[in-house]
């Protein structure tokens, strides 16, 4: 004679988010803005008026929620009249404030805790909770500064933004 038998159970698991937006601030020259954090904090709006030259500064509060550093992709779709440049926590983008935003290309802007990868994209990385306790926040500013042309049409344009997790930063 043999033993058999079975082992069946039921397990709850809940998936959490890693990278939430907590809040979304604009700075610089504008006329009117508005901006909006999704109701289930993974996305952000925000709008803005601006004349021809102007720049504003889109600071978007992004908390990652897992234990380790995230590195993260941050993809930016504008129009070629909208010079982009990232950076994040409290770094200054290169070639923002003032200066000419085309200038934030290769690693040009390395200083800026954002990477530049490709044409609009950016690799950065946002901090973890840090289980220790020693950092029980767990995020990042990401900056985006953005200046509209001088030979601009008159007209609405849109930037896209996307913030993708890569990898933990465990080298464990």
């Amino acid at each position: 004679s043999g033993l058999s038998g079975s082992v069946e159970g039921q397990a709850d698991v809940e998936a959490e988010q890693a990278l939430t937006v907590t809040d979304i601030r604009v700075a610089g020259d504008r006329d009117a803005d508005f901006t909006r954090v999704a109701d289930d904090n993974t996305a952000f709006q925000a709008a803005v008026e601006l004349n021809n030259g102007d720049e504003v500064r889109f600071d978007a509060d992004i908390r990652n929620n897992a234990a380790d550093g995230l590195d993260v992709q941050i993809q930016v779709d504008s129009p070629d009249v909208i010079d982009i440049a990232v950076g994040n926590d409290g770094d200054t983008p290169t070639g923002s404030a003032g200066s000419d935003n085309d200038a934030n290309v290769d690693d040009a802007n390395a200083e800026d805790d954002a990477i530049k990868t490709g044409e609009d994209t950016y690799i950065a990385t946002i901090d973890g909770t840090d289980s220790s306790g020693s950092n029980n926040e767990g995020g990042e500013v990401i900056r985006i500064d953005a200046e509209l042309d001088d030979t601009a049409d008159p007209g609405s344009y849109d930037i896209g933004v996307a913030i993708n997790p890569l990898s933990t930063g465990n080298n464990n």
